[in-house]
């Protein structure tokens, strides 16, 4: 089951339903992260790894107080 970030520009147009696909995801990638710790899992490691690059551009790009010219 593949989770994916929803697709916001800006925080003020988070929908309750978009809140509750970033906790889930955030859930997730923690999961994942809690698997390579405790079982050393290759695979639970990459996809964490992926997750959180994927996350921290999200949470970059959501919190960015500089504003945009062209979106």
């Amino acid at each position: 089951m593949e989770i994916e970030l929803p697709k916001v520009g800006k925080i003020a147009e988070f929908t309750p339903e978009q809140i509750k696909e970033y906790i889930r995801y955030v859930a997730t990638m923690r999961h994942n992260q809690r698997r390579w710790f405790n079982q050393k899992n290759v695979d639970a490691l990459n996809l964490s790894k992926k997750m959180e690059n994927e996350l921290d551009d999200f949470n970059t790009r959501l919190l960015n107080p500089v504003p945009t010219l062209f979106d």
